[in-house]
């Protein structure tokens, strides 16, 4: 059982920075995030502002 924990926590850090990084943010700063907190990282990333749409251009 732990070693399904540990790979979750690793795989939670990969996806939070990705995620993190294609909303314009930091994929180093969110995979300490998501180090500390693990998988409530990822719901996290998304409560947060997209920065590559932030003046109004859906393109």
């Amino acid at each position: 059982m732990d070693i399904i924990t540990l790979v979750a926590f690793v795989i939670s850090i990969y996806l939070a920075g990705l995620m993190a990084k294609r909303r314009g943010r930091s994929f180093r700063n969110w995979g300490w995030v998501a180090a500390f907190i693990g998988p409530l990282a990822l719901p996290l990333v998304l409560l947060f502002p997209n920065l590559h749409h932030s003046n109004g251009d859906q393109t």
